[in-house]
């Protein structure tokens, strides 16, 4: 317990420093940071409990769900060709650049499609490690690589190429004035029990998110999370990941960085074609589009938008409709296609 303690301390203190050198998701990959060092110095005593991940994965769950109101709501249905259309071509490109990657280097297919998939690092961190198939290495990694280069590379593009200027703080994003997370989230861990218990895929990821969508169109707008319990929770989450990887293997890895890092470039210049047109299809501008498309997080983009004044409730109904996707529809596919392929191979 005390290892434990001293753990959660050193992972705060990185990624603490990590918040302060603006990277993405700071405390998460401060634990993911502190765990890799711990299995390297202490293989024996390294460990964090599933537990303490389950909880972290509650608030992780209910501060996205939080998202989805009524007013977003209302919206989908005049924009569902283009979110519909928007996600497909994204997910199509993840699966081309995944399968480029697994044959140039003769990897697991499975990884490198959940190691690339935009927008889902927690969900396809958390599958593989539900998941013996797949290479926790080579997921994290992809999807570390992919998460902080595009949430780096977003708004400089925004910025410098598409005109758009800084006017407002991320904090903008804060509330206060709803209804206190306190109320929902032991109903969000009840019922994470309850989809583990019935084998539901990331059931204290998805069951969280489902209960604080439900309370959000029923009881109007959710507290945000107090940072320092999303901070705890992040560091939980970052600490189990951590303790799942293998450091001689992610050395050895390194040989993947170009392929991830070309295909980067491909989904951001992607995501900027298909802006172009969902611009000049539905007429709001290009930088709402392209933050929209983006292959970001549903926060970090929201957050994007807000400071620089565009359309908010577009940008969240697009990534929120992705983020659904990839959490309903691509586990469920991975599952089908290396599931019957597994079964073959058995036959």
């Amino acid at each position: 317990m005390i290892f434990q303690v001293m753990l959660f301390v050193l992972a705060a203190l990185v990624g603490w420093t990590f918040d302060l050198a603006g990277m993405p998701i700071p405390w998460l990959l401060g634990g993911l940071a502190v765990a890799l060092i711990a299995k390297t110095q202490f293989a024996e005593k390294a460990s964090w409990p599933r537990v303490y991940r389950s909880a972290g994965l509650v608030v992780i769950g209910y501060s996205i769900g939080r998202y989805l109101t009524v007013s977003a709501l209302h919206d989908i249905p005049g924009q569902l060709a283009g979110m519909v259309g928007a996600t497909v071509s994204a997910v199509v490109v993840a699966l081309v650049i995944a399968w480029w990657t697994a044959k140039k280097e003769n990897l697991d297919l499975q990884s490198c499609v959940m190691g690339i998939m935009p927008g889902g690092f927690t969900q396809m961190a958390i599958m593989c490690d539900e998941d013996d198939r797949a290479d926790k290495n080579i997921v994290i990694l992809m999807q570390s690589l992919r998460l902080m280069s595009v949430i780096v590379a977003v708004p400089f593009l925004v910025m410098h190429f598409l005109g758009a200027k800084l006017e407002e703080t991320a904090a903008s994003l804060a509330v206060s004035d709803g209804i206190s997370y306190w109320y929902i989230l032991p109903v969000a861990a009840i019922s994470g029990i309850i989809a583990d218990k019935i084998k539901i895929s990331t059931p204290y990821l998805m069951a969280p998110i489902i209960i604080a969508m439900a309370a959000s169109l029923q009881f109007g707008t959710l507290n945000t999370i107090d940072p320092l319990l999303m901070m705890a929770a992040q560091i939980s989450i970052g600490l189990n990941m951590g303790m799942g990887l293998d450091p001689k293997e992610l050395r050895e890895l390194k040989r993947i960085l170009p392929y991830t890092f070309a295909g980067i470039v491909v989904m951001l210049v992607v995501s900027i074609v298909v802006a172009f047109i969902l611009s000049v299809h539905y007429g709001y501008s290009l930088v709402t589009a392209f933050l929209a498309m983006a292959p970001g997080g549903l926060g970090e983009m929201c957050l994007v938008g807000l400071s620089l004044h565009e359309n908010v409730s577009v940008i969240l109904i697009y990534q929120l409709f992705r983020f659904l996707f990839l959490n309903i529809a691509v586990p469920l596919g991975l599952n089908l296609y290396f599931g019957k392929k597994e079964e073959k191979a058995l036959d």
